[in-house]
């Protein structure tokens, strides 16, 4: 009976200390973000980049807080301790106030077409002279060719990407120039609301004409930066990350 008791003892002293040790290592995280669906959205503090970052740090342990503001912003007060944590970085290197997960997603710019197009796109050169539609500020990202692409009448920049399947699908264009993510996030929506209109995946072309970008979570406590990355490893390796993007993209999604 003793020894009962002494074990009963030893458990219930064990999970105390558990418990405490736990509650040490736990901490309230302010973490900071911009607001770009599907990747953050802000109308639903949730998003692709922000739900794989949150529940990392919830199997952690800790809890977390979201905030939303333009990235730069972001990022000086991460690197002042005014939060804990910022998302996405892009290119960054740790300096003695900022440190940088693992990737924790990339970006996929891709090009799109319609099959029945039969358009073949091998280089950025290819796209030239047709009429393209993409995000403000594209000429900026992808080289010289990209540029000469810009320069003809038939390219477009517009600020409203949620128009853009539907701008391909009724053919207003011939290409979509944007993030994989945020095309078909906004095809799975533009589908389920116009539920008359028939029209699968299966028609469309992706060209991988651009380099991915990976997309970073910017820390100023190192340790916590550490610790992030190993339970990523393990959270990416269940597939969890996968789960959160198909939430997304739905069934539209094509891979």
């Amino acid at each position: 009976m003793y020894k009962n008791m002494l074990k009963t003892s030893s458990l219930i002293s064990l999970f105390i200390l558990t418990l405490l040790s736990h509650s040490l290592v736990a901490k309230e995280l302010l973490m900071l973000t911009d607001d770009g669906p599907p990747h953050m959205i802000a109308a639903s503090n949730s998003g692709i980049d922000v739900d794989i970052t949150r529940e990392v740090l919830q199997l952690m342990g800790h809890t977390v807080t979201l905030g939303f503001a333009p990235l730069k912003r972001t990022m000086r007060q991460v690197e002042n301790k005014q939060a804990d944590l910022f998302l996405p970085t892009f290119f960054q290197s740790d300096t003695d106030k900022l440190f940088f997960s693992k990737p924790i997603i990339s970006y996929r710019p891709i090009a799109l077409s319609l099959k029945k197009k039969k358009f073949k796109f091998n280089n950025i050169s290819d796209l030239i002279g047709l009429k393209i539609v993409t995000f403000q500020g594209a000429a900026g990202y992808f080289g010289p060719e990209f540029v000469k692409a810009s320069k003809f009448d038939s390219y477009f920049e517009l600020h409203n990407m949620s128009k853009f399947p539907e701008m391909l699908i009724k053919e207003r264009c011939d290409v979509v120039v944007l993030d994989y993510y945020i095309f078909y996030y906004y095809l799975q929506k533009y589908l389920k609301q116009k539920t008359t209109v028939e029209f699968s995946v299966k028609e469309i072309d992706e060209f991988h004409l651009f380099p991915e970008v990976k997309a970073h979570v910017g820390f100023h406590d190192k340790a916590l930066r550490n610790n992030f990355d190993t339970q990523f490893e393990l959270y990416k390796s269940q597939g969890k990350d996968k789960i959160v993007i198909t939430k997304y993209l739905g069934e539209v999604n094509p891979k």
